[in-house]
This record gives structure tokens, sequence and C-alpha cells, in this order.
């Protein structure tokens, strides 16, 4: 009987089954562990999963998935110096240019290498499903070569050319893309007038530059017998954006942009002995020190460097940071560094008093599932931003690295250390980023079996996603209203006049 069940069982599960294809292309650890757990899971529920990836997993009990290595990206970004060209000081014109170029390096390097070329020469049929990291528009090459639903999905905000592709309103005042602005919290009026003129002028560059180049492109490696990319994109089924209401705006949503966050959270592993023994011993507390994988510590200036330890040598606590090379000039005795860290374990050791982060999403959902309130030191991209929030929200202190003095670190450590302020606060965002109906994977991977179920998600698209800027802004219908007003008014002071020289008229035709 058993054994006729698991036969009905494993039947059942390759019927459902689908061939499903993911290019998440960006040399990132912290954007790859999002789409890591997706990739993971949806291969272990009975689907052939094939990845494109700078991260593979690389688990050899994963029997349906294959996973195609193209880390020498890492080897292109490194050159990219992502803090210096996306900094606040950079324009917003700049960090777009920026992200142009290096997207589609990046993209193209790895469209060239040998596996994904043979992917390029499958049958348009091959595939039920493309998954793609939506950061450039190049990235849906895949949706234009193979006949199948595309999801698009982000590790953060999507930029606003995909929100225009599912029809998403993106009012530049309530959802403004303060990434790339560098906005930080409550916009000013300026902020205002600058967020309007840049939605205009990104749109401008966009659709008549971007897209048209990456169209070409695509024509390159596909020929000219694939659909214009710019309606390959228009017929994304759905995006899963990583977000929460603890850091992002709250925005009105069309039903296929759908919110998943804390994809990346897993469960807590032993931590090695080294690091389990240094926290154990840290009675008098530890604070926990990384920049993430995008700001590399041992590449900091010499100025901001000093500070930190200098900070860092006066506190009452053990010190853990993420450092990346075997010596740190200065080392205070009080500090421990380690090349790589399990982070998510770190923070859930109940002796961890604070940790200072550059402001990244994926840390500040680790931290605030772990109740660790922060110190932040943003560099780049939303990491400003992010870090404003979390002080609004009062769990955390933002300190510029650009400024700072040891005592400003200094103090902003001690206060959130221990300031009770800032644990119950910490507390009552877990509180309300926990408490969803389903977890962050369990929804996405619904959502992505909901697409592969109704082959695309036509029925969810937004009349909006089809208009013209002419027909959404109703510039047409005001036109209209305007051209009847005018022409009433017209008549009407037609006629005034006429009724005026009539009664003219008589008055000298009595007198």
């Amino acid at each position: 009987m058993s054994t006729l069940l698991l036969f009905v069982l494993v039947c059942f599960s390759c019927a459902d089954s689908a061939k499903i294809l993911g290019f998440f292309q960006f040399p990132s650890l912290s954007h790859q562990i999002i789409f890591q757990p997706l990739w993971k899971e949806l291969s272990l529920r009975g689907h052939e999963v094939t990845v494109i990836t700078p991260n593979p997993l690389n688990d050899p009990n994963l029997r349906n998935l294959t996973e195609i290595d193209v880390r020498f990206a890492y080897d292109l970004l490194v050159k990219q110096d992502l803090a210096g060209n996306l900094g606040k000081h950079k324009s917003s014109v700049s960090k777009i240019v920026f992200i142009e170029n290096m997207m589609k390096e990046l993209v193209e390097s790895q469209l060239h290498q040998r596996d994904v070329q043979e992917l390029l020469k499958y049958d348009e049929n091959h595939f039920d499903l493309v998954l793609v990291q939506a950061l450039h528009p190049l990235v849906y090459i895949f949706g234009a070569k193979f006949k199948a639903p595309v999801i698009g999905m982000s590790s953060f905000e999507i930029f606003p050319e995909f929100h225009d592709a599912v029809g998403n309103p993106t009012h530049p005042v309530i959802s403004p893309l303060s990434g790339i602005l560098g906005f930080e919290g409550k916009l000013s009026f300026m902020d205002r007038v600058q967020s309007v003129l840049f939605n205009f002028w990104y749109r401008t560059v966009y659709y008549w530059y971007i897209l048209p180049e990456a169209d070409r492109t695509v024509r390159k490696y596909l020929g000219n017998k694939v659909p214009y990319l710019g309606d390959v994109i228009g017929n994304t089924s759905i995006f899963l954006v990583n977000g929460n209401c603890i850091v992002h705006n709250v925005r009105a949503n069309v039903p296929n942009v759908i919110q998943v966050s804390q994809m990346h959270i897993k469960e807590k592993k032993p931590l090695p002995k080294d690091l389990q023994d240094y926290l154990d011993s840290a009675t008098e507390g530890v604070i926990y020190l990384s920049l993430g994988t995008n700001i590399i510590s041992a590449n900091m200036s010499t100025r901001i460097r000093d500070v930190i330890i200098q900070a860092l040598s006066e506190l009452p606590y053990k010190v853990l940071w993420k450092w990346e090379t075997d010596y740190l000039p200065g080392q205070p005795d009080n500090v421990m560094t380690k090349k790589w860290i399990p982070q998510q374990d770190v923070l859930g050791h109940p002796n961890v008093r604070a940790f200072i982060t550059q402001g990244g999403l994926q840390s500040i959902e680790e931290a605030i599932r772990n109740e660790v309130p922060m110190v932040g030191l943003p560099f780049m991209s939303d990491q400003p931003n992010n870090v404003k929030k979390l002080e609004d929200f009062g769990i955390a202190i933002g300190v510029d690295h650009k400024t700072m003095t040891k005592n400003q670190l200094k103090t902003a450590i001690l206060k959130v250390a221990e300031n009770k302020r800032y644990k119950d606060q910490v507390r009552k965002a877990k509180d309300i980023l926990t408490d969803q109906p389903l977890q962050g994977l369990e929804k996405a991977v619904w959502w992505v079996e909901y697409v592969i179920r109704h082959q695309g998600a036509k029925h969810l698209r937004s009349p909006a996603a089809d208009m013209t800027f002419f027909e959404y802004f109703m510039v047409d219908v005001a036109i209209f209203l305007m051209c009847c007003i005018l022409a009433i008014s017209y008549v009407l002071v037609n006629i005034t006049k006429l009724i005026m020289s009539t009664r003219i008229q008589l008055k000298r035709k009595v007198s």
C-alpha cells in the first residue's frame, strides 16, 4: 500500500512539474541570497530548474537543478567602483548612465558564456517559465527567445520602466526613486520638483535610447524574428519585489506586483567554535560590524578606518568585525576580525547588543528578525534612505561616514546598545515584519506556481499597461474638455455681444 501511495505521489509531482529557466545576473551575494532559496525550493518541489548565476549552490542533493556558473562577472564588478559611482554625492543622471553601461556589460559578458550560448539554441518551447532579475531590459532576452510566461524579480525596488510594463502607478512624490535621487526621509519642495523632472527625463532616456539599444542587442543574438523587446517586457506576468513597510513607503500596487520580503531568512545553525566561544565569553555584550558584500571594509579610506578603530577601542564591549584581509592596521584588543561571518547566526546570539551596518535591505531584515538595533553607516544607492527610515522608526541611529568623528560614532553605538527604547522598538518592528499570512519564500513559490498553473497571469493585467501616455494621464480628455469650454465660452461671448449690440441699437431707435 505504501509503495502504491509513493508511486501516486511521484506521478502527481511529475505531472505538475515545469521546466523553469532563471537568469539572476548581478554578481553580488546580497542580491543572490534572495533568489537562491527560491530556485532551491522550486527544484525540491519537482520542477526542472536551470539557473544562470554567479553564486551557484553546488548542492549535489538538488537533482532537478542545473546551475550555469558565471562567477567571472565578479571580476567585472570589482572594476566598477559601486560605492564611488552610486554614492549620494553623485548626480542622478550620472548614476543612471553608470548603471546602464555596467548592466549592459555584465549581461553581455554572461550571454557569451558557452553554456548560456547553448541555451539560446534550444527550441522556443523548451521552457514553461522564465524568471529574470529585473535590473535591465536586456535580461528579457530569454523572454524573447522562449514562448513562456516571464516573472520579473528584484531584491529591491524596481525601476520605473518595469512598473510601466504592468501599469503600476509610479507617483514621483509618493514613491520617488530615492536610491538614485539620493533622498533621505520626507521630501522637501525642491526634492519633489527634482523627482518630477527626473521621472520625465528618465522615461525619455529609457524609451528613446536604453530600450531600443537593448532591442538591437537582442536581435544580434536571436535575429530579427523575435518580437520587440518592449513588448516582451510588457507581457511580464508578475513582478516579485523584495520590500517591506518598515523600510519602504507604502504604495498602491496592481495585483501582479507582489511584495515578498525575508526570502533569505534561514533557520539558525550552530556557529563555528571560535565564534561561539568569543560570543559566549562576551557577557558584557558584543557589537557586530559588517558593511555587507558590496562595501569592502578593507578598501575604506584611512581616515574612515581610523575613526572607526578609535571609536571601537573605547567601547566597553567586544567587537566582531567582518574584515576582508588578514591584517587590520591598529587592531584594538577588544576587536576580533573575520573574513567571512555567518551573519544571521551571529545576529541571533543573545550577547549581540548592536549591529553597525551599511543599511542594505537584507542586513536590515536580518537584524530586525533577530531583534538587534542598528547603527547605520550608509555609503551608496538606497542605503541612506533605508537608514533614515530606520531612524524614523526608532530602531537605529545614522552616522555620515564622510564627516563622522570618533565621539559621534562612539556615542551612537553606546546609545543604541544601552538605551532600552531601541530594543523595544526593534521588537515592534519584528512583530510587524513577521505578521504575514505567508512568509516570503512560501509566498514567492505560491505565485511562481500560480503563473505556471495558468500559463501566465494576463487576467491580473491592469488596463493602464496598454494605455498610451496621453490616455493614461487623460491628456486627450483634458484637451477635449478645454476645447469644449473654449467653444462654449466663444459662443456665450458672441451671444452676449450680439445681445448688447441689439440693445444699444434699440435704445438708439427709441431715442
